[in-house]
């Protein structure tokens, strides 16, 4: 637990935090199989920002409060250990499938699965709460039965506190620091280099009606991180900017960030995980607290529509 402690309070932005505890699950605990889900108040959903033991699937996954063992514990903000989850689990899949099979499957917005093991047997979910805020929710599971104690309940319901503070200090915002910084020059409109002989070119595409993002004919994001992405992208496109600011997102009326307890740190990570995973060639790289770049390794072709 001193070990955990450390490296929670010893991590310098929410990236390195989410590793730090899954990490720490599977080494001190034997979790296998875990992930981190932080929760979107306004929206009463779950998104999920990290897992392990998963490979890359998953991350930016939503869960609606109230849906499953997930989403019940984070309406209800209380601690769900379960084993026999066989029938359960294959109840909801079927489920989802039939409805996919449907014509009311149309009206099913595009979405990440959530990662699980199709033959789960035990669960241990932990809400992520600090004082009357749910910041997120911890989950794993097991092929094993019987694979959590009362020990592993009680021992990470105080590791959940720690990482509920942890995680909340990330979020807070702005810093002192991050309103003090200077506003940033004028964007250098030459075009950034690529990589030199690159044959590879990548398509986005904007849907207005519902802030969605596809790259490449497929599902990237969408809402508030995929409002952002595409500003990102339009200012390289047209200035050739690469350099940003956290400050300046939260100053742009237009990407309709809330006023309060923003999130924009953790919808970052969302996004830069999310071109990680399905265009590699665009990143988002940290340059300071509270400054970010884009980095084109592939030039890009931009589309905006009304609807899909």
């Amino acid at each position: 637990m001193q070990w955990v402690s450390d490296r929670i309070n010893r991590s310098g932005d929410l990236d390195s935090l989410l590793d730090a505890v899954l990490e720490a699950l599977d080494t001190y605990f034997g979790f296998r199989h875990a992930m981190v889900l932080l929760a979107e108040e306004p929206c009463g959903r779950l998104v999920a920002m990290g897992s392990r033991g998963y490979g890359d699937a998953g991350v930016g996954a939503e869960v609606a409060f109230g849906d499953g063992l997930i989403g019940t514990v984070a309406r209800e903000r209380r601690v769900l250990r379960m084993s026999g989850l066989d029938q359960g689990l294959s109840y909801g899949r079927a489920v989802r499938r039939e409805v996919l099979s449907t014509e009311g499957g149309a009206g099913l917005a595009a979405e990440i699965p959530l990662p699980g093991l199709p033959d789960a047997r035990s669960a241990l979910v932990i809400p992520l709460a600090v004082r009357d805020r749910l910041i997120g929710v911890l989950a794993t599971e097991s092929r094993e039965p019987m694979a959590f104690d009362e020990w592993h309940e009680a021992y990470l319901e105080v590791l959940g506190n720690q990482i509920a503070l942890g995680v909340e200090r990330m979020l807070e915002a702005p810093t002192s620091e991050e309103r003090d910084e200077p506003v940033p020059p004028a964007p250098d409109t030459r075009p950034t280099p690529l990589s030199p002989g690159t044959d590879r070119r990548h398509a986005f595409c904007f849907y207005r009606n519902d802030d969605c993002v596809f790259v490449d004919g497929e599902y990237l994001i969408r809402n508030l991180p995929g409002r952002i992405l595409w500003k990102l992208l339009g200012q390289w496109s047209r200035e050739g900017r690469t350099e940003f600011t956290n400050r300046e997102l939260r100053l742009d009326r237009s990407l309709g960030l809330p006023d309060f307890r923003d999130n924009l740190e953790s919808r970052l990570v969302l996004l830069r995980r999310r071109l990680e995973q399905k265009c590699p060639d665009v990143r988002l790289l940290r340059t300071g607290r509270g400054r970010f770049a884009l980095a084109m390794a592939a030039p890009v072709e931009l589309v905006e529509k009304d609807s899909a």
